[in-house]
């Protein structure tokens, strides 16, 4: 069974959770296709649901954690991973000056504030046991 699990910087506002947790789980999304149904999930009104195929914690942490967390994964493939970073709010609806910082400056001075990890159930639970549930 898979998991999803989103560990943000508990350094956030309310509204900034909400968009860095969207952000997030529309790149892993892309990543990873398989975590959402192909085919449309709607009740007898013809509404459409959410087809979320596997459970997603959102968890806390800080910028050097999220950090260290995105620095491991580097050699493990079989967990899909992306972060975002202040740098990526700071520069909301500039995305060519946004590709350009990223490849130029090492991941904490870009100061992650989320990772969106998603994998085996057992793996995902292992690296992210140590983060707390986001309240």
């Amino acid at each position: 069974m898979q998991r999803n699990a989103l560990v943000l910087a508990k350094s956030l506002s309310l509204g900034e959770v909400g968009n860095v947790a969207a952000i997030l789980m529309g790149q892993l999304a892309q990543i990873v296709p398989t975590l959402f149904a192909e085919q449309p999930v709607l009740d007898e009104d013809k509404v459409r649901h959410a087809g979320i195929k596997y459970s997603t914690v959102v968890l806390k942490g800080g910028s050097g954690q999220i950090a260290n967390l995105a620095k491991s994964l580097i050699e493990r493939p079989e967990i899909h991973s992306v972060v975002f970073t202040a740098t990526g709010q700071s520069l909301n609806n500039r995305f060519a000056e946004y590709a350009a910082t990223i490849g130029q400056k090492k991941l904490v001075e870009l100061q992650p504030v989320g990772i969106a990890l998603s994998g085996e159930d057992s793996a995902i639970r292992a690296l992210t046991k140590k983060f707390s549930l986001l309240q």
